[in-house]
C-alpha cells in the first residue's frame, strides 16, 4: 500500500487536514524532477541548471517548513487542551474521594456504583436515608454515601448497577449519570490521546518518507541534516514530548483502574483498548469508504469517455440484454451447431474420429470466441471425452469409460504441468523479495538518458526477466520501472509510446526464450520427445530473440524518433536497499532449480523428467515459508486449467487416431516439401492464429497436428517442426489481442486519461516484427535446429 494511502486509512479524519500533506509534496517533488529534465532537453546552461536546483530546493524547504510548522500549531493546542482536561477529572476525582467514608468500609461513591468492585458497603440506618430524600440533592454528600451503604448491607450478594439503578431514588440517578459521564470523559480522553501519539508517529513518518523520495527522485542528501536539524528538533517530535505524552496515557490508566476497577489495572487496559478499537474500526471503514468514492470520482473526471454497453431489448418481453453477452450466446451456438453437424456427418469414416474431430472444432471455436472463458471451457472438455467414447486401446476397440477416464485425467496432470508450477513459484520468490525489479533497476540505471540506448536496456531487460519470471508479470513490472520516465516527459512526447511497445513486444519475444517463460512453451514441450531441457531449447530460442529484438528496437526508433522531441531522459535510480538473507536464498534455490532443468537430459535415467526437479522450489520456498498460502492462491491458476484442458485434448484426438489420419492426408500434400518449406507454411499458419487469437490457443489446437505431420514425413521431423511451430506462437504481436503483454500495454493511460499506444501504433511495429521473427524461426531457427539433431 501507498504511504499516501496509508496515512489517509490511520489518520483521524476530524484532524485530517492537519496532517503532513504528503501528497501535494509528492507533486512538488515530480515537478522539480520535471523542471530538471526540461532544463537538460533544452540544453540550458549547466550554471543555471545549478540555481535551478538550488531554487528548487529552497522551494522544497520552505514547503516542508510550512508543514512542520502547521504539525508544531496543532500538536501543542491538542496537547495542551487534553492535558487540562485531564487536570481537570482528576482534581474532581480526587475531590470525591476526599469525603470521610464509615470506618468500617473505606469504599468510594464511585468503587460504589461500579460492579467489578466486589467489597461490601458499611451499614447505615435507615432513618439517614429518608432525611437525604427530603434535602436537595448534591453530588457525593455524606447522607447519600450512608444511605447507599444502609441499603446495600441488606442485601445477601453485591447487585449490578442497573439493578440498582432500578430501585435508587433521584439523589441516585444523579449519582449514576454523573459516574456514566465520567466513565465517558475518561475513556474519549484516552482514545484522544492515542490518537494523538498516532498524529506524532504518522508525521513523523511522513517527513522521513518525502525526504527519503525526494534524495531518490533528484539525488540529493537532504534527509539525514532536515530530520536532525529540523524534525526532530522540533517539540512535538522530541523524545521527551513522547514520553511525556505516555506518562499521560498511563495516567489514565491508573485513574480508570483506580476509580472503576478496584485497582485492576489489567481489566481498565482491556475495557479502554476495546473502545479504542471499536472506534479505529469505525473511523477505518468510513475513510475507506470515502477513499473508494474519491477514486471513483477521479475516475470519472478523464477526457476519455466511459463506453457505454449497448443493450437490446428481446422481442416481446421488456428484457434487456447488453451486445457483449448477445456475442457470447451466438458463439456459442454456433460452436453447438457445429458439434451436431459434424457428430452427424462421416467426415473420416470412423466413428471415434468423427467424434473426436468435431470435439476438436467446438473446442477451437470456443476458444478462439471466448464464448465462455478459456479455462471454462477446458473444464468441459474431459466430461465430453469420455461419454463420447473417442478414447481406443492400442489395438483399435473402443476404450471402456472407466479406463478412459483414468486416461484423461492422467493425461491432465503431467510432468509439464508440475514444471508450470515450479516456474510459478520462482517468479512468485523472485517478485516477492523484489529481486526482478532490483535486477531491472540497476540495470536501466546504467543505460544514461539518451532515449534509443534506454529503450534498449529496457526491451532486454524485459526479455530476460520473460525467462523467468514469465511474460505475462514482466509487463507490469517494467512499467513501473519507466513511471519516472514518462511523468517527465512533455505533452504528446514520442517517448512514451516508443518505451511502451517496446517493453510488450519484446515480452512477447521474451516469451519464446525458456520453457516456462510463457503457457505456449509448456504446451509446445509436452509433444517434444525426449524433452529438450533448457539446454537444448535456449540453442535455438536465444538467438532469434535476440535478432528480433534488434529488429524490433530499429522499426520503432525508425518510426517514432524519439530523440526529435525529447533528446534526454530523466534517470532511472537503482534500488537502495540492503540485501537480506532471504533473497540470496532465493537466487540460490532458483540458479540450482534452473542448472539442473538445463542438465536434465544427461541425467534423465536418474530424475526421470523436469516435473520433478520442479518439485524443488515448489516444497522449498513453501517449506520455509518463502512463499505463503496467498502466494498459492495468486498463481495463475486459469492457465493451468487451460493447458491441462488442452493435454485431454490432445490425448483424445492422438488416442482416436484423428491425429494421424490428418497427419496422413496433409502428408499427401506437402510429402514433396522441404522440410524447411512445411516448417514455413506452419509458422505462418500458426502466426495468424496467434494474432487474431491467442498464443496458448493457437499451440494447443496446432501444436499436436505440427507433430504428427513431421511423424509422417519420409524423413520423420517432429520434434523440429513442434519446436519451430511453438517459437511461432510468441511471434503473433501484431495486435492488442495478441497475447499479455500486449493487453496490458494497450490499457495504460497518460494523467488526462488518453492511452499511450493505440491499435494502430501495434499494427505499424507489431505486425512487420512478427513477420521478420517468423522469418528467422524457420531459417535461422531450421538450422540451428537440425545442427542440434532435430
Amino acid at each position: 500500500m501507498k504511504f499516501a494511502h496509508t496515512l489517509q486509512l490511520n489518520a483521524v479524519p476530524e484532524w485530517l487536514d492537519n496532517y503532513v500533506s504528503y501528497e501535494s509534496l509528492k507533486k512538488l517533488i515530480f515537478q522539480l524532477e520535471k523542471e530538471h529534465v526540461d532544463d537538460i532537453n533544452n540544453n540550458t546552461d549547466p550554471e543555471k541548471i545549478i540555481e535551478h536546483k538550488e531554487n528548487g530546493e529552497y522551494k522544497f524547504l520552505n514547503a516542508l517548513d510550512l508543514q512542520l510548522e502547521k504539525v508544531f500549531d496543532f500538536y501543542t493546542q491538542k496537547e495542551s487542551e487534553l492535558y487540562q482536561i485531564l487536570d481537570q477529572l482528576e482534581s474532581e476525582i480526587n475531590g470525591e474521594r476526599g469525603y470521610d467514608y464509615p470506618k468500617k468500609q473505606s469504599v468510594t461513591p464511585l468503587e460504589d456504583l461500579d460492579s467489578t468492585y466486589g467489597a461490601p458497603n458499611s451499614r447505615a440506618s435507615t432513618q439517614e436515608r429518608d432525611n437525604t430524600i427530603t434535602r436537595k440533592p448534591s453530588r457525593f454528600s455524606r447522607a447519600s454515601i450512608a444511605s447507599r451503604a444502609s441499603r446495600t448491607s441488606r442485601r445477601e450478594s453485591r447487585l449490578s448497577m442497573e439493578s440498582r439503578m432500578s430501585v435508587d431514588n433521584r439523589e441516585d440517578d444523579v449519582l449514576v449519570q454523573h459516574l456514566s459521564d465520567v466513565r465517558s470523559q475518561l475513556i474519549l480522553l484516552y482514545i484522544s490521546l492515542s490518537e494523538l501519539e498516532s498524529y506524532l508517529e504518522l508525521n513523523r513518518t511522513a517527513f522521513e518518507k518525502i525526504l527519503k523520495k525526494y534524495d531518490k527522485v533528484l539525488e540529493r542528501n537532504l534527509r539525514p541534516q532536515y530530520l536532525n536539524k529540523m524534525v526532530m528538533d522540533s517539540r512535538p517530535f522530541m523524545p521527551q514530548t513522547m514520553e511525556t505524552l505516555r506518562g499521560q496515557l498511563s495516567r489514565v490508566e491508573d485513574i480508570f483502574a483506580d476509580t472503576f476497577c478496584g485497582g485492576n489495572r489489567t481489566i481498565a487496559l482491556r475495557q479502554m483498548k476495546s473502545h479504542l478499537r471499536d472506534q479505529i474500526t469505525f473511523e477505518r471503514n468510513t475513510v475507506w469508504k470515502d477513499m473508494v468514492r474519491q477514486e471513483r470520482r477521479k475516475h470519472d473526471t478523464k477526457l476519455i469517455e466511459p463506453k457505454l454497453i449497448k443493450t437490446y431489448r428481446i422481442p416481446f418481453t421488456r428484457l434487456q440484454i447488453s451486445s457483449g453477452l448477445i456475442w457470447q450466446l451466438v458463439s456459442f451456438l454456433v460452436a453447438i451447431a457445429a458439434l451436431i453437424i459434424l457428430l452427424l456427418v462421416d467426415t473420416f469414416g470412423n466413428r471415434q474420429e468423427n467424434y473426436c474431430f468435431a470435439l476438436l472444432i467446438f473446442a477451437a471455436i470456443m476458444w478462439a470466441t471466448e464464448a465462455i472463458p478459456l479455462y471454462a471451457t477446458s473444464c468441459l472438455i474431459p466430461f465430453m471425452i469420455v461419454p463420447m467414447g473417442i478414447m481406443r486401446n492400442p489395438d483399435g476397440s473402443s476404450m471402456p469409460a472407466k479406463a478412459a477416464a483414468k486416461a484423461v485425467f492422467a493425461s491432465m496432470f503431467s510432468g509439464t504441468i508440475m514444471m508450470l508450477l515450479g516456474g510459478f513459484a520462482l517468479a512468485a520468490a523472485l517478485s516477492k523479495y523484489g529481486i526482478a525489479k532490483a535486477f531491472a533497476s540497476h540495470v536501466l540505471s546504467r543505460a544514461g538518458t539518451r532515449p534509443r540506448w534506454v529503450l534498449l536496456a529496457i526491451m532486454f531487460v524485459s526479455g530476460f526477466l520473460s525467462m523467468f519470471i514469465s511474460n505475462v508479470a514482466t509487463p507490469v513490472l517494467c512499467f513501473s520501472l519507466i513511471d519516472p520516465i514518462l511523468r517527465t516527459l512533455p505533452d504528446r512526447s514520442r517517448v512514451a509510446p516508443c518505451l511502451i511497445l517496446g517493453i510488450a513486444l519484446s515480452s512477447c519475444i521474451g516469451g519464446m526464450t525458456s520453457p516456462i517463460s510463457s503457457p505456449q512453451n509448456i504446451v509446445t514441450i509436452q509433444y517434444l520427445n525426449p524433452n529438450p531441457g533448457w539446454g537444448l531449447w535456449f540453442a535455438p530460442a536465444l538467438p532469434i530473440a535476440i535478432l528480433s529484438m534488434f529488429v524490433c528496437w530499429s522499426l520503432l526508433l525508425l518510426v517514432y524518433r524519439p530523440a526529435s522531441d525529447t533528446p534526454h531522459l530523466n534517470t532511472i535510480k537503482p534500488t537502495k536497499e540492503s540485501i537480506t538473507w532471504k533473497q540470496v536464498f532465493v537466487l540460490l534455490i532458483t540458479i540450482a532449480t534452473i542448472a539442473l532443468w538445463c542438465a536434465e537430459t544427461a541425467m534423465e535415467e536418474h530424475i526421470g523428467d523436469t516435473g520433478v526437479i520442479a518439485a524443488i522450489p515448489l516444497f522449498v520456498f513453501f517449506g520455509t515459508s518463502i512463499l505463503t498460502k496467498e502466494d498459492l492462491n495468486s498463481f495463475l491458476w486459469s492457465v493451468v486449467v487451460l493447458a491441462q484442458g488442452g493435454m485431454a485434448l490432445g490425448n483424445a484426438v492422438t488416442s482416436s487416431g484423428l491425429l494421424q489420419d490428418i497427419a496422413l492426408r496433409l502428408k499427401n500434400g506437402i510429402s514433396d516439401l522441404n522440410v524447411i518449406a512445411i516448417l514455413a507454411i506452419f509458422c505462418f499458419l500458426i502466426l495468424v492464429f496467434a494474432t487474431f487469437v491467442s498464443h496458448t490457443v493457437a499451440a494447443l489446437i496446432i501444436v499436436p497436428i505440427v507433430q504428427q505431420v513431421g511423424q509422417q514425413l519420409p524423413v520423420p521431423h517432429p520434434n523440429l517442426l513442434v519446436m519451430g511451430a511453438g517459437l511461432a506462437c510468441s511471434a503473433g504481436m501484431g495486435l492488442p489481442v495478441s497475447g499479455y503483454p500486449n493487453m496490458s500495454a494497450v490499457m495504460l493511460e497518460d494523467p488526462s486519461g488518453k492511452p499511450y499506444v493505440t491499435t494502430k501504433d501495434f499494427i505499424i511495429t507489431g505486425i512487420p516484427t512478427s513477420i521478420i521473427c517468423t522469418c528467422l524461426i524457420f531459417t535461422l531457427g531450421y538450422g540451428i535446429m537440425s545442427g542440434i539433431g532435430y
